[in-house]
């Protein structure tokens, strides 16, 4: 089908109107993709632009201006009387291809090195690796436009990096393969071949336990949206605890945003008297905690002399103190390794550690 001319090219992308890429740059990637994935192979000739141009339902100048791309890069050379004929690649070829789908901003530490080591993990292993986002806002539709137009490209695993309901409902219908990680216990769906539970309360028992030999009665949990309660360890070791959700304006950039809200709110209260300060803060977000502890230095309120804190942390970037914060804390770079490893288990058809669960570490740190 590949070497034959046809009216109605077999092709194994398509095109979407809906799409921020032009019409030309998704032409020339879906016919890159088809070439290093091995639909078209070494030798093949790919339609011709009139066949092209039919059966992606765009015009013969798009279609004549994506196989020139194509000609001046290298993967395919014009031939008389045979067509564009698909040129051997020096490179190495592809062994298929994983689609990442995120639901952050770009902002987050820990999805980035996540991401980054999860990319470099794979492609060294000879996978292709394709990042999307999709930000699903229960007050809005969400854009699944540039999610859509990579499922219409051969996809041999998607991932999806904290629950995104959206995105693992297009992946369903889609009939990709796909593996979940979030924080539920497992994964059911339809097409979902592995799962990863984020257990984020796993140490919780480890930090009620050191705040209780501490002689800690009373514990102040601090976070904003998403918040990682420890409240029932807590309860378990016989201490109180409360809860405050600092408010974060929207339109701010975060995690700045949420930093800077944390300081005010924290100068506040403090403006007021330290009463309500309690034994121990516990926070359930690292950036809520770097911005508590802007407003105590400038309070004069020494930690862990005045109260205890402890924190929510990712290895590499946890909050910058004078002592040594006790913490709840992430490694996203051996939390990748781990995941990678699945991944590749599952994609070479080899015994896999799925399902596979992540999890902080407690460390004691000097301010608890």
């Amino acid at each position: 089908m590949k070497t034959e001319k046809s009216k109605t090219p077999t092709l194994p992308f398509a095109v979407s109107r809906s799409s921020r890429a032009t019409l030309v740059s998704q032409v020339v990637d879906g016919l890159r993709d088809g070439i290093v994935s091995g639909f078209f192979k070494e030798g093949d000739v790919i339609p011709t632009t009139r066949d092209l141009a039919a059966a992606l339902g765009v015009s013969r100048i798009v279609t004549r201006a994506a196989v020139k791309s194509l000609t001046d890069s290298g993967f395919i050379i014009p031939r008389p009387r045979a067509g564009s004929v698909v040129l051997g690649r020096k490179e190495k070829l592809w062994r298929g291809s994983v689609l990442f789908v995120q639901r952050s901003d770009g902002r987050g530490f820990y999805a980035n090195v996540f991401s980054s080591v999860l990319r470099a993990r794979l492609v060294k292993a000879g996978w292709l690796f394709t990042q999307v986002t999709v930000l699903p806002k229960p007050s809005e539709t969400p854009d699944l436009a540039e999610l859509e137009l990579h499922l219409t490209h051969p996809v041999s695993l998607a991932v999806t990096m904290f629950d995104n309901p959206p995105a693992e409902r297009l992946l369903m219908k889609s009939g990709v393969p796909f593996v979940t990680l979030g924080d539920k216990a497992t994964c059911s769906l339809r097409g979902c071949v592995g799962h990863v539970r984020y257990d984020r309360a796993a140490a919780a028992g480890e930090l009620a336990e050191a705040a209780r030999r501490a002689g800690v009665r009373s514990v102040l949990e601090v976070g904003c949206e998403r918040f990682n309660d420890l409240g029932a360890a807590l309860k378990a070791a016989g201490i109180r605890a409360e809860r405050w959700v600092v408010d974060v304006p929207p339109g701010g950039k975060a995690p700045e945003a949420i930093a800077f809200a944390a300081r005010d709110a924290f100068a506040a209260r403090l403006a007021k008297g330290r009463a309500w300060l309690h034994d121990l803060l516990y926070f359930s977000d690292d950036y809520v905690c770097a911005g508590a502890l802007a407003a105590f230095a400038a309070a004069g309120v020494k930690v862990p002399e005045v109260v205890r804190v402890a924190t929510w942390a990712n290895l590499g970037n946890g909050p910058v103190f004078a002592r040594e914060l006790a913490r709840m804390e992430m490694d996203p770079e051996g939390d990748a390794g781990k995941v990678a490893d699945a991944i590749l288990a599952q994609l070479e058809g080899r015994p896999g550690d799925f399902p596979l669960t992540l999890a902080p570490k407690f460390q004691k740190g000097a301010t608890l």
